[in-house]
């Protein structure tokens, strides 16, 4: 499978959320409103399935798709997101395309989600697989879970309530437009990204310049990012 890799850009990257959102800006006070919401600072999306329908359902996507080798970069860098075969733990043939992690894997492989926190911040996590809740099987939703990921540190998810993570037969492209469900379905993985109930309020004496935002003031609405 041959994909153009993408450019390089002039446009300067985005930001991390814990530099650019104003929710997760501490000065010494509790970032109450980001640490109590049940909307995602983020929203990290998976779309999977057989190699070569995978490769369709990039072409429909309709962007330039960027090979992995190994954890991507999701939505404005608050995560890294890669997923490995579970037997082996190999990363998996992927591809970032339009903000979505494209994957490759065959009906019933078992599979290892890898989570990365790229913030010195805790996070909670609500994962969604194939339409239902990967903790307590219902129907999945993106309000705040209760996945708990260090700050700087990883989480590898390899069961659901239900049993090992296994990749399901993927017919068609309606993964690709599930991303407005909280819900999804099958062939979509959705990670809802908050900023943890427990997170530490820090110091100004703690941020770096380039974190301050000029003049005091903060970005208005939500940070750049994909959705």
């Amino acid at each position: 499978m041959t994909l153009m890799a993408a450019c390089d850009s002039a446009v300067a990257p985005l930001r991390p959320a814990w530099q650019q959102d104003p929710n997760l800006f501490h000065r010494g006070f509790p970032a109450r409103p980001a640490q109590t919401t049940d909307q995602p600072h983020m929203v990290a999306r998976v779309v999977y399935a057989e190699p070569e329908r995978l490769k369709g359902m990039i072409e429909r996507q309709g962007d330039v798709a960027d090979a992995q080798r190994g954890m991507a970069r999701m939505g404005d860098g608050t995560v890294d997101l890669g997923v490995q075969d579970a037997a082996s733990g190999k990363w998996l043939e992927s591809y970032v395309c339009g903000g979505v992690l494209f994957v490759a894997g065959m009906p019933n492989q078992a599979y290892k989600l890898v989570v990365k926190n790229r913030t010195p911040m805790a996070l909670e996590l609500k994962v969604g697989v194939d339409g239902r809740d990967l903790q307590g099987g219902g129907s999945a939703s993106l309000g705040r879970g209760s996945l708990h990921v260090e700050p700087k540190g990883k989480l590898e998810l390899d069961h659901a309530s239900n049993g090992p993570l296994l990749f399901k037969k993927v017919s068609g492209d309606s993964a690709l437009f599930l991303h407005s469900s909280p819900k999804g379905g099958t062939g979509l993985i959705q990670m809802g990204v908050f900023l943890a109930a427990d997170a530490p309020s820090m110091g100004p004496e703690k941020l770096r310049p380039d974190q301050v935002a000029p003049l005091g003031f903060f970005p208005v609405g939500r940070p750049e990012q994909y959705r």
